[in-house]
């Protein structure tokens, strides 16, 4: 495996990038609700404001980036502390199949984002080889199933 750094984005001068690998995510491994996309642009310019609410880690092998992940923090009662949820996580197939996975997850372990005291994710049922990474990390389904339900947007106040 290449030296690959992980580092956390702290301005808008690789959001392009992002915004591409965002794209080439969601046509590689397709949602399973509709993905607003035309909203990237704002979510990557909204999480660079406000790292307390996320953040964004681009991964960079050689200066040129070759991943991304989506790192969103909440509290969780059940494990007594912050969970990290990994929202999305892209390696360009170029990279993949050198180690940059399992490298990323030992940064979080090693680095515990937020104060983490447990990473949590989702994977697509199809996506058996990241299934396969996640499961050789210690990362096991849960009994509870995660519901979600979106929200119609609100209003804007004149």
């Amino acid at each position: 495996m290449t030296n690959i750094e992980f580092t956390t984005m702290t301005n808008l001068k690789r959001a392009k990038e992002i915004l591409s690998m965002m794209r080439a995510l969601y046509a590689e491994d397709k949602a399973a609700l509709p993905v607003d996309q035309s909203c990237f642009t704002s979510n990557i310019e909204f999480l660079v404001a406000h790292p307390s609410r996320g953040r964004i880690i681009l991964f960079s092998g050689g200066g040129s980036p070759c991943g991304y992940a989506l790192l969103i923090p909440y509290w969780s009662n059940e494990f007594g502390g912050t969970l990290l949820f990994v929202d999305e996580m892209f390696v360009i197939p170029e990279a993949r199949n050198r180690g940059i996975g399992r490298s990323f997850f030992k940064y979080l372990h090693e680095g515990r984002p937020f104060e983490a005291v447990g990473l949590a994710l989702e994977v697509s049922p199809g996506n058996k080889r990241a299934r396969r990474l996640y499961e050789s990390l210690g990362f096991r389904q849960r009994r509870n199933s995660v519901l979600t339900c979106k929200l119609p947007k609100k209003a804007k106040r004149v």
